[in-house]
């Protein structure tokens, strides 16, 4: 089949080509599996200067279509327009006629636009102005009003097929009365390959691997750490982090007192890397508030790796973390909850370290690209049948 795939950006900060959003990582990732079992796929993207640069996971070869950007965006580390005042309605205009010309000349058998509540409605827009092209919409989150419109439903309705990945999301947007496919895709980061060769030391380690913020539960990482230090001297409490323009404040301050607490900040030293960290973790936490994909995609990298997570017990994570057998759920802004699971993966360690086996498996076995690419070229096919 030949696919056209619609990213809104993939264009990054350069230095951080490896710490791209899962928004990106996704499509891009689903592009070079669909090309490896013999699709034609052309990627559709907004483009980008040259200051900016392409995610480790960009496909080899493909064939990338540039359109006009229609929204005004900042980097990694700033953050620039609300939402609503970034569009400009003269480009978007520009957008949508480049695409609908591409996918006319080039003839796809589908166009398939990976994205959130904005693509959804470029998408709707586009096949509302008249793009003959079937139009497949995978939603990362259901992050819509409680309520849609009968104009919000209208338009929804224009595309083709919904997908999501998620048993969350697609009862969210089920709920909103949309028709919703799940397919489930893989892992992305090959994190294992990325180990230098370098020894590793048996599992002596926790560890919070995200941006030092409150959405992400840092501080609640950060109490548990406190609490637990000093009664495990043999076990290295981490913090491997990106700078972030919202980070919790005297972080080095409030580890200072504990010499088996670490903060490692990107790009890390010498000698360490998230590959290394992760291979010695006994688990993982992330006690995430704010969920910006489903699903979270720093969770079932660490489970895929064979580490127990410890996640809030909210939106997809259950998908991933179950209770107990892959790691632990607790309650939002629940510093006690954090520390007691923790204290108890830690107590029981060799009944943690299997329980992270147990994670691999569950990942392999579910969450896999083979599994991906049929399902969602079975989505293609049936929506271009509908549509001839």
């Amino acid at each position: 089949m030949k696919i056209g795939v619609f990213v809104s950006v993939i264009g990054g900060q350069k230095g951080f080509e490896k710490n791209v959003s899962g928004h990106i990582q996704v499509p891009l990732f689903s592009i070079q599996k669909l090309i490896d079992a013999g699709h034609e796929v052309h990627l559709i993207t907004n483009a980008f200067s040259d200051e900016r640069s392409v995610p480790f996971c960009m496909p080899d070869g493909v064939k990338v279509h540039y359109v006009i950007d229609a929204r005004n965006r900042g980097g990694v580390l700033e953050r620039t327009g609300h939402q609503r005042e970034s569009i400009n309605f003269f480009k978007l205009l520009k957008q949508v006629n480049a695409i609908k010309q591409i996918c006319h000349a080039e003839q796809f058998d589908a166009l398939h636009m990976f994205g959130y509540n904005r693509t959804a409605q470029l998408a709707s827009g586009l096949k509302l102005l008249g793009l003959k092209t079937p139009l497949v919409m995978t939603m990362f989150a259901a992050n819509l009003p409680k309520k849609l419109s009968v104009v919000a439903k209208y338009l929804w309705s224009k595309i083709d097929a919904v997908v999501t990945a998620t048993k969350f999301v697609k009862s969210q947007l089920e709920a909103r009365g949309l028709a919703v496919t799940q397919v489930r895709h893989g892992v992305i980061r090959d994190i294992a390959s990325e180990h230098d060769g370098s020894s590793v030391e048996p599992k002596h380690r926790v560890l919070f691997w995200r941006d030092l913020t409150e959405k992400n539960g840092a501080d609640v990482a950060l109490e548990a750490y406190k609490a637990l230090a000093n009664d495990y001297p043999d076990v290295q409490f981490d913090l491997a982090v990106r700078q972030h323009w919202n980070e919790i404040k005297d972080v080095e301050a409030q580890i200072a007192p504990f010499s088996n607490v670490t903060l490692y900040r990107f790009p890390y030293s010498d000698g360490i890397s998230i590959s290394k960290l992760l291979f010695e973790s006994i688990c993982v936490i992330m006690p995430i508030r704010d969920i910006s994909i489903d699903p979270q995609l720093v969770i079932a990298e660490s489970l895929s790796l064979g580490v127990p997570v410890i996640a809030t017990n909210q939106r997809s994570n259950p998908e991933f973390v179950i209770d107990g057998e892959t790691g632990k759920l607790i309650p939002l802004d629940d510093n006690q909850s954090a520390i007691e699971a923790l204290g108890d993966l830690l107590k029981h360690r060799d009944s943690t370290i299997k329980m992270g086996e147990d994670a691999k498996l569950f990942i392999e076995q579910n969450w896999n690209w083979e599994r991906y690419v049929n399902e969602i070229t079975d989505v293609y096919r049936q929506v271009s049948k509908t549509l001839k």
